[in-house]
């Protein structure tokens, strides 16, 4: 009697375990993986993906935080938006604050939502170029401000931290560029606009 009262008590507490399962949102999921890694807490996040391993990537960041909300469900897989925090650890950067989005990826997995690492980090990856690429436009536009030399050197700078990095950064790093050739165009319209100062018309006798 007493061991069926055990199994009936089994059966209740892991049924229960389940449903419980079921009720944990993807969005929820994926907060938590982002937490584990921005904590640096790899054993945590690793074990909340499908197959127990994170690449890292490409551009080795200081991840801050991450704000996971909404999910889209599409038979079994789910795509929560996700926004990044993080710093580049290079000299000239190291004080910026950049950011990124992207979309983290789930597969439902007798009953729990776990991260699809490979896709998630891929993603991961991606934003992460792009998101340093707007940071380090804008950090320029703030050097060319304060004058050209410091505009030049601080282009060296970066130019030099980003060399150390693999060819597949080069696409984010022209993407840059472009960005920055675009804003500089804008500037330069913008000043264009601004008529010349006028000068005071000389008084009869006076020599020019």
């Amino acid at each position: 009697m007493r061991a069926l009262v055990a199994a009936f008590i089994s059966v209740f507490l892991l049924g229960g375990c389940a449903k419980h399962e079921e009720r944990i949102l993807p969005q929820q999921s994926a907060q938590k993986f982002w937490d584990a890694m921005a904590k640096g807490d790899l054993k945590l996040a690793k074990a909340m993906t499908i197959r127990g391993r994170l690449e890292e990537p490409l551009l080795k960041v200081e991840l801050l935080d991450a704000e996971a909300a909404g999910a889209r469900v599409v038979q079994g897989r789910a795509f929560v938006p996700t926004h990044l925090r993080f710093r580049i650890p290079f000299d000239s950067l190291k004080s910026a604050e950049c950011n990124a989005t992207m979309e983290t990826e789930l597969l439902k997995v007798e009953g729990r939502w776990l991260i699809d690492d490979v896709v998630t980090m891929q993603n991961y990856d991606e934003a992460l170029q792009k998101g340093a690429a707007q940071c380090t436009s804008k950090m320029l536009q703030k050097a060319l401000q304060k004058g050209m030399k410091n505009f030049e050197s601080v282009k060296k700078e970066l130019e030099r931290e980003f060399f150390g990095i693999a060819k597949e950064f080069e696409k984010s790093f022209k993407q840059m560029q472009e960005q920055l050739r675009e804003s500089l165009e804008r500037m330069q319209k913008e000043l264009q606009k601004e008529p010349p100062p006028k000068l005071p018309e000389p008084q009869e006798g006076q020599k020019i």
